[in-house]
């Protein structure tokens, strides 16, 4: 019986899916980029209607875009384990959620006023941002199920 190399046992190295890593950082710069732009219309405590920028109103979204570097960083280093995985999915959904309570907060004060909402162009940066971020999401959910190196390495005890 030869010995065989063992290197026929070590799976391939892993080569990131470099699609969803330029997408991630797309994602996030589209998110910071948003925050210089004007976002909602606010009332003062002095009554006066404003339109605020990202910063002023949602700041949490540079937090967003921190954890997508970070992400799109891991991905990087090695395919997505479960709790990347598990990453991915809360901040989509969390993004999600976010969103949807700014857009509501923000009608909710206009009606309140008896004023138009204004949603300026940073919300729908943002919201066009959270689309990019589904949909690497999905790509990279799948990323480890097609890397080689994924499945079960034979071992020299099995039949070749």
């Amino acid at each position: 019986m030869s010995l065989s190399p063992l290197s026929r046992y070590r799976p391939p190295p892993y080569r990131p899916k470099v699609l969803v890593i330029i997408v991630l950082m797309v994602v996030a710069l589209l998110d910071t980029t948003s925050m210089l732009l004007k976002w909602v219309g606010v009332f003062t405590s002095g009554g006066s209607y404003v339109i605020a920028n990202g910063l002023q109103q949602a700041s949490w979204v540079l937090v967003v875009a921190a954890v997508v570097i970070a992400l799109a960083l891991r991905l990087s280093l090695g395919p997505p384990t479960g709790f990347v995985r598990c990453a991915f999915v809360g901040l989509d959904f969390f993004v999600l959620l976010g969103l949807y309570i700014e857009y509501v907060n923000n009608l909710g004060r206009a009606e309140s006023n008896t004023t138009k909402p204004y949603l300026g162009p940073g919300f729908f940066l943002a919201l066009g941002a959270t689309a990019l971020l589904i949909a690497a999401t999905v790509v990279g959910w799948r990323e480890r199920d097609n890397w080689p190196g994924a499945l079960e390495t034979p071992g020299p005890w099995t039949r070749h």
